[in-house]
């Protein structure tokens, strides 16, 4: 949203004002927070009323920056002195807000998307293919909620020529809320489950409230139907006329057949125009999905070759499902629990054709399934019975009891647990080689918390990212620099070797306003698994402005082709583009000097096509206190083209220059936004940081023994014979990693890792796929024991910072070198 003064805020959501004398009205709100460490720079904090009550962190929000909060005003009495508006409802005054932002829209076409299932991957593949037609901004993950539509709509940047929204509804009357904030030009409805939910008498019900998103559609608008139920038809013919409604005569995809996790189908066009493609998943309802998003892109104008080349480029975002193969062939699927025959039908489905034509789809649920009727129950077990699954595995409640009696008699035996860790350590032994688990857990858990341990030997050697630790340094660096300045989180070269998807997504959770990659094809790959928030390109180059406009991408100006470039790409999309530039102030990396800068600034006043979003330039020795001197030259320079800038009238110019050691170290180097990388993971990017800033440490690489060898003494170990035994009980353990996986050879430097938290020598030379260690004299060291090679792992510590020093390098070296064979778990801790 744009940024509003904070009065006329309070006038839109129909609130009362109570400011302090230091919040003066003319405050500027450009963004809504309901998270109290959450925050952007300019929040506007609503305190709503959930399983937490947001009133109790007002005073939290304040304190890190919101502009003011929004409070039930039966509750002003709590915050005497506090910058609050009071309202009747926050979360209704949050729709409001919303409200307002879609009506300034005027030249966005917004599209809704609802249904009972698949809306979340229909939107997001519908963003995938209108991504390289016009620019489109798509509601972040599965937003599609009273609070998660409001968001959606807020966050919609205001010059994307298409919105996509998702939208549910759970309980009558919602969706007539929801169509307020979205007042969509179309709708794709994907599909109405088996099962209508608990607050509707009926599936006709059920359906109409959905359908009615589309009730007030204007006279060039449509409805796309994936449902061909003839009752939900029906439903649909009652709300809107006939001829909005498309049915026909629209894309159509054949799938042929099964390769290895993907499928070959025939691409269908309405002109006759047939193509092979080969999409990314095993799933018949991903396809289903995708073939609904080609029916809305054609309404939207996307023809022929384009539609073809957008969805032979589609890939599947990640979904609810979690998959991990072990090295026996056996595959662990995760995924939300989900009663719904139709949802789970296609859960089982996706997980049979992933191992192929052997092995046995077994059915874990770990989610109590409260409220399951026997009805329901038994909708469940004609459902495991029908997709042949050949095992049940479930816990003591009575719903697993109903599920196990409506399997009675029937192949497939039902195996019930009194508690999920008798039932994980059933499963574990039970799984064979090629066998498919899906598993079922509940809505609040993250699979890899609770039954990482079915598939940890899917790699021996294992990254373990916390992104609770992530989120920790986040608030830590948002105190360091105060609620006015931003926070880029930069999530190039894989998020350090970690993975920039989930990272992503969890820095917008955290707060972050902006996110910074190296080229385009990192940003490209964030649009299209559905991240959404501003994302600057540092180092993309001329032939990339194009593709850097279509997926609403920043680009900083180097140099001056690259402005010559970014002039053609906005004037052939017909939308101007914001851009940063780069100001070389001594680095001499990339940039332009500063009177060359200036030079340009010059030619970006008052442009048609191109706006000066920021300013930045890059520190080469912020780290290093013996270069004090050449870093406070180089800001030097750097603030006298902010100054030229400013002389020349250019406003809401964001300036940056600071990653994560000056961040630290130089106050004055903050400006308007930082740049943080390393210090995500809780990582120092030097000793004169170290007392400077507390942060969490987030990151572990860890491997297993997998041999131990008795050693003679005399007897050597590895290429070149460098370790010697020494003494009759020398013993040697291999480990499963080496200068591939992520442990270079200079890694003989670091001298050790952590058996069981105990120190062991490295022994001799590290090799491309495993390394040597002696544990003499550890007798709880065995074959399969845990090796912690460098960070933090099971309370144990090997310092990233420590082992990168002693093998004179740096941690970002370190990190970034973590190969592909290296499992990366995220947890939760």
């Amino acid at each position: 949203m744009d940024p509003v003064p904070l009065a006329e805020v309070a006038s839109i959501v129909g609130g009362t004002v109570h400011f302090r004398a230091e919040t003066p009205e003319e405050r500027l709100v450009g963004s809504v927070a309901i998270h109290s460490d959450r925050l952007q720079a300019d929040s506007l904090f609503f305190a709503l009323q959930g399983v937490t009550d947001g009133h109790r962190f007002v005073a939290r929000a304040l304190g890190n920056g919101a502009i003011a909060a929004v409070v039930d005003e039966r509750r002003l009495d709590e915050f005497p002195g506090q910058a609050v508006i009071g309202v009747k409802d926050p979360l209704a005054a949050l729709q409001e807000m919303a409200v307002w932002w879609r009506a300034k829209l005027t030249s966005t076409t917004f599209v809704a998307v609802v249904g009972s299932n698949g809306k979340t991957l229909t939107k997001d593949a519908l963003v995938g293919l209108l991504a390289g037609h016009r620019v489109t901004y798509g509601s972040p993950g599965s937003y599609n909620s009273q609070l998660g539509v409001a968001l959606s709509v807020l966050q919609c940047p205001a010059d994307v020529p298409v919105a996509v929204i998702e939208a549910a509804a759970t309980e009558p009357g919602e969706m007539a809320r929801l169509a307020r904030m979205v007042d969509p030009a179309a709708v794709v409805f994907t599909n109405l489950g088996s099962r209508s939910g608990q607050s509707f008498g009926s599936r006709e019900e059920h359906a109409r409230e959905l359908l009615s998103m589309a009730a007030a559609l204007p006279d060039d608008g449509w409805l796309l139907m994936g449902e061909d139920d003839a009752g939900v038809l029906a439903e649909a013919r009652r709300l809107v006329p006939e001829h909005k409604i498309k049915t026909a005569s629209l894309p159509r995809l054949v799938r042929q057949r099964h390769v290895e996790r993907s499928s070959l189908v025939r691409a269908v066009l309405p002109d006759g125009t047939e193509e092979d493609l080969l999409v990314a998943t095993p799933s018949p309802e991903v396809l289903k999905d995708l073939e609904l998003a080609m029916g809305a892109a054609t309404l939207l104008g996307m023809r022929g070759a384009d539609l073809l080349a957008a969805a032979a480029d589609y890939t599947p975002p990640s979904t609810r499902m979690q998959m991990w193969r072990r090295p026996d062939g056996a595959t662990v699927v995760g995924e939300l629990a989900n009663t719904d025959p139709l949802a789970l039908s296609s859960a089982l489905r996706t997980a049979r054709s992933l191992m192929g034509a052997q092995g046995r789809t077994l059915m874990i649920i770990g989610d109590p399934l409260a409220g399951l009727t026997a009805d329901e129950a038994e909708a469940m077990a004609r459902c495991l019975r029908a997709e042949n699954v050949r095992l049940v595995c479930g816990l003591a409640d009575d719903a697993h009891g109903l599920i196990e009696a409506a399997l009675a008699g029937s192949d497939v035996p039902v195996h019930r647990f009194p508690d999920e860790d008798r039932m994980r350590a059933f499963v574990a032994t039970e799984l064979r080689p090629d066998d498919v688990a899906l598993v079922h857990v509940p809505r609040d858990t993250m699979v890899t918390d609770s039954w990482m341990h079915l598939v940890e030997t899917a790699a021996a050697t294992r990254l373990y990212v916390d992104l609770a630790a992530v989120r920790d340094n986040v608030a830590a660096f948002r105190k360091l620099v105060g609620p006015h300045t931003k926070l880029m989180g930069v999530v190039k070269a894989d998020a350090y070797g970690t993975n920039p998807v989930t990272v992503a997504h969890t820095l917008r959770e955290a707060g972050v306003d902006w996110l910074g990659v190296a080229t385009s094809d990192e940003g490209v790959a964030l649009r299209r698994a559905g991240v959404q928030m501003p994302i600057l390109v540092f180092l993309a180059v001329p032939g990339d402005l194009d593709r850097l406009v279509r997926h609403r991408l920043t680009p900083s100006l180097y140099s001056m082709e690259m402005y010559d470039a970014a002039v053609r790409a906005a004037a052939g999309s017909g939308r101007r583009l914001d851009v940063h530039v780069e100001v070389d102030s001594g680095m001499h990396r990339s940039g332009l000097y500063p009177e060359a800068a200036i030079e340009l600034l010059g030619k970006l006043r008052g442009h048609e096509h191109l706006r000066l979003a920021g300013l930045m330039s890059h520190l080469g020795c912020p780290d290093d206190p013996d270069e004090d001197d050449l870093t406070r030259e180089q800001l030097k320079r750097f603030g006298s083209v902010c100054s030229a800038a400013a002389e020349m009238g250019f406003e809401d110019v964001v300036r940056h220059t600071a990653a994560t050691a000056a961040t630290i170290r130089f106050p004055e180097a903050r400006y308007d936004m930082v740049r943080i990388g390393l210090g995500l993971y809780g990582l120092q990017p030097s000793t004169a940081t170290s007392s400077l800033v507390t942060l969490t440490p987030g990151v572990g690489l860890v491997s297993r023994i997998v041999e131990i060898h008795d050693m003679a003494p005399g007897e050597r170990v590895g290429y070149g014979g460098l370790f010697r035994a020494q003494s009759p009980d020398t013993r040697i353990a291999l480990i499963a990693a080496g200068y591939y996986d992520a442990v270079p050879r200079a890694f003989r430097k670091v001298g050790y890792v952590l058996v069981n938290g105990r120190r062991c020598e490295i022994a001799g030379t590290i090799s491309m796929d495993s390394m040597a260690i002696d544990i003499t004299g550890h007798p709880d060291a065995e074959v399969g024991s845990d090796v912690l090679i460098f960070g933090q792992y099971a309370g144990f510590s090997v310092p990233v910072e420590e082992a990168a020093a002693a093998m004179e390098t740096v941690s970002h070296e370190l990190l970034t070198q973590v190969g592909p064979r290296v499992q990366r778990i995220f947890t939760q801790h």
